[in-house]
């Protein structure tokens, strides 16, 4: 089950309503893509609902009945790269990107969107070992934007990156201040988060097989 707050979704009304979807035709093994709960992680200090409102329903699937139930944890998509975060021309005459976070901080789980399907079907293959409430975090590589830019210059592009206060980003477009207090969370914490370790090589270990890394991704994609 997945849900897309940036299409304006409830996702904890969608969560609470898959799940009784669920109960009622008799599903066996119930898989809820979540995030991280920034406001426990936070102290309350962050507000990132596209990650804590998935998080919210982790509680309801714990408690539906279900004979499994598992967990997955989506990381930043390659596919960002040359979608929603594509590089754009800049007034300098370069090309690239201008956002809110540190280029040099490693603190961006990332992996191809395809992955994600081979950890699902790793988790419906082993209900037994990861159906009792498991967390699998897909994260193929932590990255900088450094390791970004170097990843494209392998492959023959070269693109800028100038880091902006937030409070001036969050003015950029709509939705800005959501994506502004996501790098934040992401400088301060990380991705997936604090110890997050474990649920991260429990995700490569259930996978149907290998994941791809972000330069062979740009081979094939570019």
């Amino acid at each position: 089950m997945v849900t897309n707050f940036w299409e304006g979704a409830d996702e904890i009304a969608q969560g609470k309503n898959a799940i009784e979807a669920g109960k009622k035709t008799g599903i066996q093994h119930f898989i809820w893509s979540t995030l991280p709960n920034v406001e426990s992680i936070s102290n309350g200090e962050l507000d990132l609902p596209h990650f804590t409102g998935k998080a919210k329903v982790d509680n309801l699937v714990r408690s539906a009945g279900f004979k499994y139930y598992t967990f997955v944890q989506a990381p930043f998509y390659f596919q960002n790269l040359i979608g929603m975060l594509a590089p754009q021309p800049k007034e300098d005459g370069t090309t690239g990107w201008t956002l809110p976070i540190d280029p040099t901080k490693k603190v961006i789980h990332m992996s191809d969107i395809n992955d994600l399907g081979k950890v699902v079907a790793g988790a419906f293959l082993q209900p037994e070992k990861v159906g009792n409430g498991s967390y699998l975090s897909l994260a193929t590589e932590l990255n900088s934007f450094n390791d970004i830019l170097k990843a494209f210059k392998a492959i023959g592009k070269e693109y800028s990156f100038t880091q902006v206060p937030a409070e001036l980003f969050s003015t950029f477009f709509k939705g800005a201040k959501e994506v502004a207090e996501t790098f934040r969370y992401f400088e301060r914490y990380v991705y997936m988060g604090p110890n997050s370790e474990p649920q991260i090589e429990l995700a490569k270990e259930i996978a149907t097989s290998e994941f791809i890394s972000l330069r062979e991704w740009l081979k094939q994609n570019n």
